[in-house]
């Protein structure tokens, strides 16, 4: 699964509009909509905060998603 649709569907679980976990993550509206579009690919930083901002318990595989698609 993409990084981008994995985010989506990890957000909606958790009931978060993107205004909500961009505050919670510290990542403008506007980046986190461009990266659950598919537009751009987060940054290791980027997708650790949103880890930890979506309490994910394997943060590891959830970055080497995003930053190494074909690895995974």
């Amino acid at each position: 699964m993409a990084f981008h649709n994995r985010l989506k569907e990890l957000r909606q679980q958790q009931n978060l509009t993107l205004r909500k976990l961009g505050e919670k993550a510290g990542i403008s509206y506007s980046i986190l909509n461009s990266i659950e579009n598919g537009r751009i690919v987060p940054s290791k930083d980027v997708a650790l905060a949103l880890a930890v901002a979506l309490k994910i318990d394997d943060r590891e595989s959830f970055v080497a998603l995003a930053i190494n698609p074909s690895q995974l």
